[in-house]
Parts: structure tokens; sequence; C-alpha cells
């Protein structure tokens, strides 16, 4: 199909918008103060923002932040700071006015309030959201001995995460590895790779993430492809004047296994890791800069790894309405190919039939460019372009082994243009460009384009109540095979009830083209032949829900949220084996209509002072419309708790469990090719840590954390003849955390 007739509404849209806000610029400032409410004192480092828009400041060390360009009328004023609980408030600017703004900030364990950009594109408190939003913060991601994303998304309730394939509310199953129905940005570029379609974890800057903001649903309305399931955004810290300075070190232990014929070794294995930050801003500029190495011996025999990484951000402001920031990031990885286990009576052994020298190798690149340009105090304009580049491959003893290698280049640029046309109306529209370019052994020479444009207005009316409507046209195009078009539009509203309740509800379409490894995978792994099908189709669903979120006293302080949810799929690509070809290869295609019911159920809440706790829980009917029967590899029940405890000033003590139910459903004909495939148990996982701030002794910034993971070491299966991490000790000594 013709995609310029799509292309010119859009960009008249744009042109429009844009010729609108030169004719009304708003000069309006706003100055403040931040400080803590119990002591007084001054709070650096607090991200400020003005609701609807891009712009912000971030608080000095004297508390002060000033912000220009501002419209006229109401503006909305959010402070967020970690271990503080957010703050709002509305001021009324007349035309260049300037205004000072004091805000008082009540330390807190327990977040409510919150602020998120992923969900609509923009600045907006999550109780705005029409669509459920958990968010992770950096101080979540430090106390947990978080070195990789990954492991922080096991803590989301709702949410799962096998081999680096993300499932959110089932929408995800075992797909060896390619084609992510979760799409993974960083602030605001995309990070998926363009053979595999993959989330590449080890590449994630874990020292830098402010927050992490998880959208549980279609996502494609606003991002395209690869968000069917939902979205993970990463946003990145900003440097401050006054420089920050953060390292961190640890080593742990691997217990011997719990049971005698699982012992590969007579010594217990080691992990270890360092990293170090380093963020400050020179009057226009700024730079963040972070690198770090790892190395595991693993639980299992043949696993061992060792990982460095790097990541940098520069960014210039020339003045209140520019901005420039450029990112790039890197990382090797080097490991022993470990597959599947020998059996389930040595499950912590690789096949006899291992190559004993054999290991994976990658290496991952990437490098964006945002420009940002406030065209008046209500309009502004975001231009993203970039690069993401992934190589892997496999050797022995140090040589790449032909017919297994990948170097795949993603080229991204996006136009964003918002504008709050009126105070009770916001418009989102865009323009989103994507080229993958791959060079394989395995996938052969392949390009696949992706040409997209959106738009999404957003109408406040009265009594709070806020409608949100969109949509999003993505032409995919593989290989010079006929291009496929897809429509996804999304709607939803938001009703502010009353001050401590808010009801939502929103439906929207998501979809997912297949990956350049679905189309044309020619490769082994391990016992598999997977041949390729240039015909798979792109999938899709369409995600429903209704939900209600209330802060307030219910004989305790307490946040509560919950939802039910629908999600309809359609042509889902799942691997599938061909019994009709010689070997019985593994061929990707269009074969499942499924449908995943559930509710879902969140609260915060402190029970005394110093003592709280956080629950989520999650149940799911996942089923295969078209062999009536459970979707396979799917869980239907998630439940995620949280506990601390804070005796003293200085220590916490907190503990962690997770819970997955008894997958009901696996392919049973993988037994075929691997001994105990279907061994699966429920999941029960307790995680521990006691942490102490040494600042009043020490007068350094410094805190040393004492934990475990799995710390009853229970035995479960993570995938398919995978054992999951087994009990492991470490000791993190940080400094500036």
């Amino acid at each position: 199909m013709n995609r310029l007739p799509m292309y010119r509404v859009l960009i008249t849209v744009m042109a429009l918008l844009y010729s609108s806000v030169l004719l009304h610029a708003d000069l309006g400032t706003i100055t403040g103060l931040v400080t803590d409410r119990a002591t007084g004192d001054p709070l650096g480092g607090v991200t400020i923002r003005i609701e609807g828009t891009r712009q912000g400041a971030i608080s000095n060390s004297n508390g002060r932040f000033h912000i220009k360009g501002l419209p006229s009328g109401n503006v909305t004023i959010a402070a967020s700071l970690v271990g503080y609980e957010p703050t709002r408030t509305q001021v009324f600017l007349n035309r260049d006015e300037t205004r000072d703004v004091v805000f008082t900030m009540l330390a807190s364990p327990i977040r409510t309030n919150e602020v998120v950009v992923s969900a609509n594109k923009r600045v907006q408190a999550v109780q705005d959201v029409p669509i459920s939003v958990a968010v992770m913060n950096q101080a979540d991601l430090s106390r947990r001995n978080i070195t990789r994303l990954d492991e922080a998304l096991g803590y989301v309730s709702g949410v799962t995460v096998a081999k680096d394939q993300v499932n959110i509310r089932g929408s995800s199953g075992f797909a060896f590895g390619v084609g992510s129905r979760t799409m993974v940005l960083m602030d605001g570029f995309p990070l998926l790779s363009g053979d595999n379609g993959d989330i590449k974890f080890d590449v994630l800057p874990v020292a830098d993430i402010e927050r992490v903001e998880v959208i549980k649903g279609a996502g494609s309305a606003l991002y395209g492809t690869g968000a069917l399931g939902g979205v993970v955004s990463l946003i990145t810290k900003e440097a401050t004047d006054t420089g920050e300075l953060n390292a961190r070190i640890y080593a742990g232990v691997y217990p011997l296994p719990k049971y005698q014929q699982w012992r590969y070794s007579d010594v217990p294995s080691i992990q270890s890791g360092a990293d170090l930050r380093y963020a400050r801003a020179f009057g226009q500029f700024s730079v963040n800069a972070s690198g770090g190495i790892r190395q595991d011996q693993s639980y299992r025999d043949f696993d061992a790894g060792v990982r460095g990484f790097g990541y940098t951000k520069l960014g210039w402001q020339p003045n209140e309405r520019t901005s420039l920031k450029l990112f790039a990031l890197g990382a090797v990885d080097d490991k022993e190919n470990y597959l599947y286990w020998e059996s389930l009576a040595r499950a912590t052994f690789p096949p006899t039939d291992q190559k004993p020298d054999e290991r994976l190798r990658s290496t991952k690149l990437a490098a964006a460019l945002e420009f940002s340009q406030i065209l008046s105090g209500t309009t502004s304009l975001v231009v993203r372009p970039g690069v993401f580049v992934t190589r892997f491959e496999n050797t022995q003893t140090g040589t790449p082994v032909d017919s297994n290698q990948s170097t795949a280049s993603t080229y991204n640029a996006e136009a964003q243009l918002t504008s709050m046309l009126s105070s009770t109306t916001v418009i989102t529209a865009g323009l989103n460009a994507r080229l993958n370019s791959v060079r394989s052994d395995v996938y052969g020479n392949q390009l696949q384009s992706v040409v997209s444009g959106y738009a999404q207005a957003e109408f406040t009316f009265v009594d709070d109540l806020i409608v949100t409507a969109g949509v999003r046209a993505d032409r995919e195009e593989t290989g010079g095979r006929t291009s496929q078009l897809e429509f996804s539009p999304k709607f939803g509203m938001t009703w502010h009830a009353s001050e401590q309740t808010t009801l939502r509800a929103s439906v929207g379409r998501g979809f997912r083209a297949a990956t350049i490894a679905e189309r044309y995978a020619r490769i082994r792994y391990g016992p598999f032949q997977v041949s390729p099908n240039e015909n798979i189709l792109a999938e899709s669903s369409v995600s429903a829900e209704i939900g209600a979120h209330h802060t307030g006293v219910l004989l305790l302080p307490v946040e509560l949220d919950i939802a039910v949810f629908d999600n309809e799929l359609y042509d889902l690509i799942e691997p599938t084996f061909d019994f009709a070809q010689p070997g019985s290869p593994i061929v990707f295609r269009n074969v499942t209509r499924a449908r995943v019911l559930g509710a879902e159920a969140t609260a915060r809440m402190m029970i005394a002072d110093g003592l709280g706790m956080e629950t989520g829980i999650t149940a799911m009917l996942p089923r295969d419309l078209v062999q009536d029967n459970t979707l396979p590899f799917r869980n239907n029940i998630i439940w995620y708790s949280r506990a601390f405890w804070r005796p003293f000033d200085a220590v916490e003590l907190q503990c962690d469990y997770r819970f997955l139910n008894r997958v009901e459903r696996v392919d049973d004909r993988l037994k075929l090719f691997i001994a105990d495939a279907d061994a699966r148990v429920p999941t029960h996982i307790v995680d521990a840590r006691l942490v102490w701030s040494m600042n009043a002794m020490t007068k350094l910034p410094l805190k040393l954390t004492l934990g475990g993971r799995n710390v009853l070491n229970y035995a479960y299966t993570e995938t398919v003849a995978n054992l999951g991490p087994s009990q492991s000790v470490f000791l993190q000594l940080s400094w500036g955390q």
C-alpha cells in the first residue's frame, strides 16, 4: 500500500501545531526551593518536572531550581527524589510573570503519587494514566544488588523473566530467546536487537538508571512493533552541579549444591563485580560516565562468564529552550555456552556431548542523539536518531565457529511534537523510521524496514475526567517481500472519583512484526534444527483493562491498586516441530489464537514506624483457543511480597518472596530431544538483605549490604531443562548510594 497519504496527514498536523505555537509564545518563569519537611534542610538533586511538557530542572545543593519559558495559566509542578514522597503543586502563571514556589518533602519508604513519562510519552502523574504502570527507582535496584535489569523485573507484580524473555501478564512463553513481545527503551530509544528482536539486558547501565517504568498491556499505539505485551522504559539520571560519585564492589558465593549428584566441583563457585559512576554539570554542559566488570562462575558446570560494560551521556543546554544529549554504551560478554541439563538427576551438568571449549561471545554497541527544542511554553519538539549494533558468535578455543555468527545494526530515527493546545487538551504526534540490517551465516544478509506515524490526543473534562485517544500506523517490509500495514488504536479514560481514589479503563491494540531470525533462521540449537519460514505474518493483540487506585488510611496507611484485564492474542508466532521435514526441524509459524483473562492487586502499607510491606498478586487464565487448552509455558499465579524493618536509623532488614505456580503445560515433544524436559515444580524464592548505612559512624557516604538470594536453596526450573539460580550469599560495599 502507498504510505504517502498517511505521512502527508501527519506532517500537516505537526506543521499546524508548530505554526500555531509560534503565534503565542509565553515566557513565564518559576523559581523555587526544595526542603526536607522534618529538618528544614535544603534538598539537592530533586527532579522538578512541569506536567504535560518536557520542561524541568534539578535542584542544586542549596535546594534551588529555575525554569523559564512556561505557559501562562495553570501550571502543575511535580517534585521527586529517591527516599521521599513525591509531591505536586499547581500555580497560576501570568504572561511574563515570575513565581516562586517552595516544596517541603517528606521522607518515606512507601512511594505514592509517582510521576511517569512513558505511558503517554510525556510527564504526568501515574494516577492520570489509564493503564497499569509499575515503577522501580534506583534505591530498589541498589539495595537488591541488581547487576542486570532482568533481575529487577522479577520483583514487579505480574512480570516474569526467563532467559531474557520478559513475560508481562502472560503475553509471552518460551521462544528460544527470539521475538520479544515487550519493547525496551532507554530515554526513549528502542533497544531490541535487529536480528533476534530480543532484549540485551547486559548492555543496560544499572548504575545510571534513575527509574524503571513498566507499562502492562499493549503499547503499540505509541511504540509500534514489539510492544504487543507491554513496555519497559528506562530513564537515566541527570547530572547535578555538585557532582556525584558512585562506586560499588561486591563478592558472593554459591554454596555446594544440595544434592550430591549435582555437585560438579568440590569448591564453591564465586561471583564478583565492581562498577564506578561519575556525573556533573558544568554550566551549560553535563557529563555522565560509568563502567564496570562482572564475573560469575555460576551454580552450574560449564556456565561461567565474564562481562565488561561502559556508558556515557553528554549534555549541552545553550539556553532554557534548547538541549542536546548524546549517549553511547557498550558491553562485551564472554561465557561458556550452557544450553540445558544432561538430566534431572544431573541438573547442573550439560549434556555429555557438549564441547568443553565452546564459548559464546557477544558484543553490543549503541549511540543516540536527542535534540529537544521548546518551541513555546506549550509545545516542544524532540528528535532522536540512533544506532544499535549487536554481534554474537560461537567460538572454540578462541576461534569463531563457522555458520554460527550474526551482526545486526538497527538504525532508528524519531521526531515527536507535544503541544498543550489549551489547559484541557494535549496533542502528541510523531514520525518514526527503523531499519534493521543483518549480515549473518545463520540468517543470511537481510534488510527489514518499519516506517510509522502516530498521533494521540488527551482531553481533560469537568470532574477530573481525562480521556485519551490515539492511533499509530506502521508499514513493515522485509527482504523485498510484500509490505504489511498495521494500525494500532488506543482509547482510555481516567476519573478522579475523589482525592484518594482514581478509576481507569483502557483498550488498545498491539502488534509485533516477525523478526529476521523467525523468518530466516537456519541453525542448529543444541539437539534442535531450526528451519526458515519466509511467509510468517505479524502477530497482534487487543488488550483491555479496568482498574482502580486508592491511597488513604484503611486501619493502616495504605496504597491499593486493582485491575482486571483481557488480552486477546491473534496469530501468535510460536516455535513448532515440522514432522513433515527430515529431522523434524523447528519452524516459527502463526499457529495460535489465544486469550489471557486475569486480575491483579497490589498494596503498599506502613504497619508501624519503620515497618512496612508491599505485595502484589496476579491471577490469570491463559487459554489456547485453537487447541482448547492452557497456553504452554505460562503461570496462572504470580505473587510477590516485600517487607522491610528499620529498627535503627542506620540499619534496615529487607525480605522478598516470589511465588509462581507450577506451569500447567509445556510442549511434550521436547522430551524427544531433552531428558526430563517436562520436569517442573511451583517456585518459592526468598531473598533477604541486611543494609547498614555507615554515614554516622564514618562521616562518609558508605553503605554495607549483606544479602542472600534463594536463601532456602529451593530447587526449581527457570526454563525448559534449566535449573534456576541456587542459593547464594553476597557482601556489597557502596559509596554514594
